[in-house]
């Protein structure tokens, strides 16, 4: 059997053993795997599959994750800073008190997924699909939606700024207060003067 961390590896229902060096798995699936405590450090994940199972207190630094595809995965207490997510599919995913900042996801479809009190800061989304997504409890910072489709993402119980893509806000659930904080950028958009 191929190891987990090698290119076209498969693991499956094993607690994964942190790596030593470098990690250079693409195209590897994970089944039902847990990984914890781990520093990832540009570590090339492009096109790996994960179902089911969780990393927990995991970070990782400018990680290559593209095409990758998760299912039923929960992120517990991870961080993502400068990772390539672009073209990702992400279905059933949960993430809790999880950090990402300056993660790609241009492109990806992210669908029935749950991020709880996180902070998302410069996150692109520019032209992805989301569905059924919720923020409850997160913070987001300078997010940019730049051709993104939204349908049902619930927004409500988060702090919401959006640097780029504002109009494509339409298919987002929001309430009064984030409307009203919203109002300033949603007016500039509009090209309304409020005096």
């Amino acid at each position: 059997m191929v190891t987990a961390w090698e290119p076209e590896g498969l693991a499956e229902g094993v607690v994964l053993e942190p790596p030593a060096g470098p990690v250079a798995a693409a195209g590897a699936t994970f089944v039902d795997c847990r990984l914890a405590g781990a520093v990832l450090t540009d570590a090339d994940l492009a096109r790996t599959t994960w179902r089911g199972g969780g990393l927990t207190g995991v970070r990782i630094v400018g990680g290559g994750l593209a095409r990758s595809s998760w299912r039923d995965v929960v992120f517990e207490d991870c961080a993502l800073a400068g990772c390539e997510f672009y073209g990702a599919v992400l279905r059933g995913v949960t993430v809790r008190r999880g950090a990402l900042d300056s993660v790609n996801l241009r492109g990806a479809r992210l669908q029935d997924a749950v991020f709880e009190d996180c902070v998302l800061r410069d996150v692109d989304l520019g032209g992805a699909s989301l569905a059924r997504v919720s923020f409850p409890g997160c913070r987001i910072e300078r997010l940019d939606l730049t051709k993104a489709v939204l349908d049902e993402v619930d927004l409500r119980g988060a702090e919401v700024e959006v640097a780029r893509g504002i109009e494509r806000l339409a298919g987002a659930i929001v309430d009064t207060g984030q409307l009203m904080a919203l109002a300033p950028a949603l007016a500039a958009h509009l090209g309304l003067e409020v005096r």
